[in-house]
């Protein structure tokens, strides 16, 4: 079993995949805000399970990279979820935790000598193609967005892929992942059409850290929803992982 850190693991996603792992008796290491200003600001708060997923309590643009690479000892993944998802935050905390933190958790996992690191992105980096790129909407299309949020992503992406260098790095353009999967399907939309239902987020984890890379692989990673504009390749033929059939 492999010995596995996880940025923002107090979140919803990082509560699905920390879950997930712990069933299959990975050794976890759980990074996040502390507790108290996680609640502030309004994230995840229903959850009464994430602060017992905590192990080092930071803010990962205030970290020094010494500090993380003391938190990545003994990992060979780093799973690097934590970001200010908010795309209408245009405030300097934007850039500080989703470029400067990630370059911190990359700098330090390259240092510890983590073996992969999985960057969390999203499809909004993506999202200025819309009606504009005949779908399925691919990877190879390139970028166009519509906030700072997509730009730091876009960002993520671009350190991610020079890190390859030194070690393997996937980046995944994340659909949307909700607390009740029901409610893609209730609501419809955009919703429905950018689902990343909660057993896929689990499907595509494991994959991750399961499947072998060569050195960079950058993927949209979402559900099968019948109205699914994402292309999901090449991320299902290089993890050999598959959505859940949609029901």
């Amino acid at each position: 079993m492999a010995r596995i850190a996880i940025t923002g693991v107090c979140g919803l996603i990082g509560g699905i995949v920390h879950a997930d792992l712990s069933a299959s008796n990975h050794s976890l290491v759980g990074i996040d805000r502390p507790t108290d200003e996680r609640l502030a600001r309004g994230r995840n708060v229903d959850d009464s399970n994430a602060p017992s997923r905590l192990d080092h309590a930071c803010d990962i643009s205030q970290s020094s990279i010494e500090d993380l690479v003391e938190m990545f000892d003994g990992c060979q993944y780093v799973i690097h979820l934590a970001a200010d998802a908010d795309p209408s935050n245009w405030q300097m905390s934007m850039l500080e935790v989703n470029i400067e933190g990630t370059w911190k958790v990359i700098e330090a996992a390259k240092k510890a000598s983590c073996k992969r690191i999985i960057i969390a992105s999203s499809g909004l980096a993506q999202v200025g193609l819309e009606g504009r790129v005949e779908p399925p909407i691919g990877v190879e299309h390139g970028v166009s967005i519509d906030s700072p949020y997509g730009m730091t992503k876009i960002i993520g992406e671009v350190l991610g892929r020079s890190a390859a260098k030194v070690l393997e790095v996937i980046c995944v353009r994340i659909g949307t992942v909700i607390p009740d999967d029901e409610e893609h399907k209730r609501r419809g939309g955009r919703l429905m059409a950018t689902a990343f239902l909660q057993e896929d987020v689990r499907r595509f984890f494991r994959a991750c850290i399961t499947s072998s890379i060569d050195g960079y692989l950058l993927t949209a990673a979402q559900s099968n929803s019948p109205t699914r504009f994402i292309d999901l390749e090449p991320g299902l033929s290089v993890l050999n992982w598959n959505p859940v059939e949609w029901d």
